[in-house]
């Protein structure tokens, strides 16, 4: 009998040396775990954003709208954003907008488009549409290209089972998607160029 409680005094002491013996933090844990949340900054693409986003400045927002012939789907307008207190702190650029009424989520999303980007995305516009007319039907199952500016807006052509389609998004998450023809391409080119030719008499 003697034997038995000694045997049973050592397996208690060692469990509570063990325990005592644990590091702090898995000790904690044993108690509950608590997860710490993480703070995450905003993304901030374009320099018309940061300038709308700058705390303690009274901005002045202009916006011009641009002649866009595509029904509710897509909104173009030029936009520029001055500091009321000194009129040297100023950035033009495009507001674009693209809804989707059909979406069971976000129905519309924004992107914004520094002045400096718009040649550049004129361009690949009428490089895409080249491009496109000349896609051949051979043995590729589908065919992408696209162009992103750093705000999100994206002009995406695909070409799948012998039917190409233009896609316009905007937004850098969450983006919402709509469909066009691609012969509004060219009409959709014309609407930067008068976009750039607005905002550089302003």
């Amino acid at each position: 009998m003697p034997a038995l409680v000694l045997r049973g005094l050592t397996i208690v002491a060692f469990a509570l040396t063990s325990w005592v013996s644990l590091p702090a933090n898995a000790a904690a844990q044993t108690v509950g775990n608590r997860s710490m949340a993480l703070a995450v900054e905003p993304v901030i693409p374009t320099r018309i954003e940061s300038l709308l986003a700058t705390p303690n400045l009274m901005l002045v927002a202009d916006y011009y709208r641009i002649d866009m012939r595509f029904g509710p789907s897509l909104r173009v307008d030029a936009l520029v954003v001055v500091d009321a207190a000194d009129s040297r702190t100023r950035m033009k650029g495009l507001r674009v907008q693209v809804r989707d009424p059909q979406s069971r989520g976000r129905q519309e999303g924004t992107s914004f488009i520094d002045a400096d980007e718009l040649a550049g995305l004129s361009r690949a516009l009428s490089s895409m549409a080249e491009l496109a007319a000349r896609w051949t039907h051979d043995d590729r199952q589908a065919t992408e290209m696209a162009f992103t500016t750093a705000g999100g807006f994206r002009i995406a052509i695909r070409q799948s089972a012998r039917i190409p389609r233009a896609y316009l998004s905007t937004g850098l998450l969450d983006p919402v998607v709509t469909s066009i023809d691609l012969a509004d391409l060219p009409s959709i080119q014309h609407a930067f160029d008068q976009a750039i030719a607005l905002l550089n008499g302003k």
